[in-house]
């Protein structure tokens, strides 16, 4: 639904809105959001709602509140899964996961464009120069989500680590990319916003666009926090924190780790193994990308210089478990993301309006 200025060269108490067949229309204001017949052409037109900060807030927040109905947690789930499915492919798992997030990227703008519709609509995918900028842009999208998987030392399937350079990088792909898939993609009832009308909305409601270039940042410290919960409840947090990262032996010796096993107890972690994480945590090293990068690479337990009371099969359904722990945290976040920068975009429209 469009979001338009009341018309200020008449009475307050009048909207005015342009028929596509370009006839010059005006209602009550009582009636915005109400549809209303053309006298010249008789088609339905939808009455605009006057643009105000109130309005503003009711927008992004009902954009929050959708993202919690049972059908986007379905939807979230599913596509977690899917993720979480291919990235267990050994040796091109993550290969195929680059794939599966591209594809999502399309998806993510496609949540944004569709918020600034009353329906469903996908004529102007027919054009090639729309085709090519948004596969383009979602693909760059897609991929710099990917990079972590794809940039560990030692190849795939490697934890990745993060530098100090790496993480601004990321920062910045994170604040960038969404804002360049909101120009893309968003679009109200006059059809695409274009770079420059999208950028005067972004300009226009700076808070609202502050908070929404946040959500992803939020959503890995959700998830990363999300992957200790889940681990140290079943267990397995010391086992990871000491056979994910490389130089663990040398660390255990400093902290007093012994070799010992049966890390699948049901307890909570001591303070060694935290103050470990912590400083692996430090050197760049997180869960929320060592998990799903070690699903397709082979693991032997019994080869681990700490025993587990687990076989290398249901030490894999452990990380898939975790992994997809993490993917439904990420893409609900996303999904969060995409839906408030939709509502954004049906701030955007400036119709000219005919008194």
């Amino acid at each position: 639904m469009s979001i338009v200025e009341p018309d200020r060269s008449s009475s307050k108490r009048f909207l005015s809105v342009v028929c596509p067949c370009g006839r010059g229309l005006r209602a009550p204001a009582e009636m915005a959001g109400q549809e209303i017949s053309c006298w010249e052409c008789h088609r339905m037109v939808r009455v605009p709602i006057p643009h105000s900060r109130e309005r503003a807030y009711r927008v992004v927040t009902e954009g929050v509140q959708e993202v919690l109905e049972a059908r986007w947690l379905v939807g979230v789930c599913l596509g977690a899964a899917v993720l979480t499915g291919v990235l267990c492919i050994r040796g091109i798992g993550i290969p195929l996961g680059v794939v599966v997030l591209i594809l999502g990227a399309i998806g993510y703008g496609e949540l944004i464009r569709q918020c600034g519709i009353d329906f469903w609509d996908f004529d102007d995918w027919k054009e090639a120069r729309n085709i090519a900028q948004r596969v383009g842009v979602a693909s760059l999208f897609g991929l710099s989500m990917a990079a972590p998987l794809l940039f560990g030392r030692g190849g795939l399937g490697n934890p990745p680590r993060f530098t100090t350079l790496g993480f601004l990088l990321w920062l910045v792909g994170a604040l960038v990319f969404p804002l360049a898939m909101f120009l893309t993609y968003a679009r109200d009832e006059q059809g695409p916003l274009g770079w420059r009308r999208g950028g005067a909305v972004l300009v226009r409601y700076p808070v609202a666009t502050l908070l929404a270039m946040t959500v992803i940042p939020i959503g890995v410290v959700a998830a990363e926090l999300a992957l200790i919960g889940v681990t140290s409840w079943q267990g397995m947090f010391p086992f990871l924190t000491l056979d994910f990262y490389p130089g663990s032996d040398y660390f255990a010796e400093q902290y007093k780790i012994p070799k010992y096993g049966n890390y699948t107890k049901s307890e909570l972690p001591d303070s060694r193994f935290l103050h470990l994480y912590l400083r692996r945590l430090h050197q760049g090293y997180a869960m929320v990308t060592t998990l799903p990068a070690s699903l397709s690479k082979k693991t032997n337990v019994l080869a681990s210089a700490w025993t587990l009371d687990l076989d290398d099969p249901d030490y894999l359904r452990y990380r898939a478990m975790y992994t997809q722990v993490s993917n439904m945290v990420l893409i609900f976040f996303l999904a969060l993301q995409s839906l408030w920068l939709g509502a954004i975009s049906t701030l955007a429209s400036r119709r000219s309006l005919v008194g």
